[in-house]
């Protein structure tokens, strides 16, 4: 089963996590991530680095790079590259999904990536947008077989995007703000979804981001809220106004406790114009 906790380093890091990185000013990303890359080598993962890790400063590096630990050079990914109509975004996932079968097929122990995000090329979407890729990547991880690394430097994004990226990830690395007190993250099946910590004032606007890019995707979204110990009215009103604002789709609350439940109806969200249901 998934579950939430924050690391001091990546070396504890297992098969299935999604670690948020937001990386602050003057924090050693190179030496972090070549120990991160280094010990995927010995414990057999196929790693694919994507972005740059040979510098401090953004860019990728040119040089082809033998990371596998089986003497096979597999160069970087350029965040960056494609086409003026291609959103990196959308190379990236297809590149970890093509890897991860290739690594399955060569009899890797899994695919260990790393991504840093920090490009001037693409730029900074949007939470939107980037709570949409976030999410589908770690319903990707979530089916075992990956580990995934997302470095996202603080001094190329919105405070709103990087508050969005670190509440739909299940891990984070590091001591420093991490984001909202919320993480809502894959459940491992389609629909799914697990929601656990706090949806406060200050998280409820990523909340309701990564809820609305879920119920775009999905007819029938379902949290499962065994985890979740407070939502305040700031956040139910997040979660009501997603499920309002996008008709024919509906939102489960399932195992969600007596507290949570008495204030939704309380705030009289128990409403059939409100497509949220209390399971059981």
């Amino acid at each position: 089963m998934r579950t939430v906790r924050g690391l001091a380093t990546l070396d504890p890091v297992e098969v299935g996590d999604h670690v948020c990185w937001l990386v602050g000013p003057g924090e050693d990303f190179s030496g972090t991530a070549r120990a991160f890359t280094a010990h995927g080598a010995l414990v057999g993962d196929k790693v694919l680095i994507l972005g740059s890790v040979g510098a401090d400063e953004p860019g990728p590096e040119p040089a082809v790079r033998d990371v596998s630990g089986r003497g096979g050079a597999d160069p970087l990914f350029d965040l960056g590259a494609g086409t003026a109509h291609e959103d990196p975004r959308q190379s990236l996932l297809g590149r970890v999904r093509r890897e991860a079968e290739a690594a399955s097929r060569e009899g890797f122990r899994a695919l260990r990536v790393l991504a840093r995000w920090d490009r001037p090329s693409w730029g900074d979407a949007g939470p939107g947008a980037a709570a949409r890729h976030e999410l589908t990547l770690d319903a990707m991880v979530a089916l075992g077989g990956t580990i995934v690394v997302c470095a996202y430097h603080r001094t190329g994004f919105s405070a709103a995007t990087l508050d969005t990226v670190a509440g739909v990830h299940p891990l984070h690395l590091g001591t420093g703000a991490v984001g909202p007190s919320f993480r809502l993250f894959s459940a491992g099946t389609t629909d799914c979804w697990s929601v656990s910590g706090l949806v406060d004032t200050e998280g409820a606007a990523a909340f309701g981001t990564a809820l609305r890019e879920l119920l775009t995707q999905c007819g029938t979204v379902r949290l499962d809220c065994e985890k979740l110990e407070w939502m305040d009215a700031a956040g139910m009103t997040a979660l009501a106004r997603s499920a309002r604002d996008l008709p024919g789709r509906r939102v489960v609350l399932d195992r969600a406790n007596e507290t949570v439940r008495r204030v939704w109806d309380l705030l009289g969200y128990d409403s059939p114009l409100i497509r949220v249901e209390l399971g059981p």
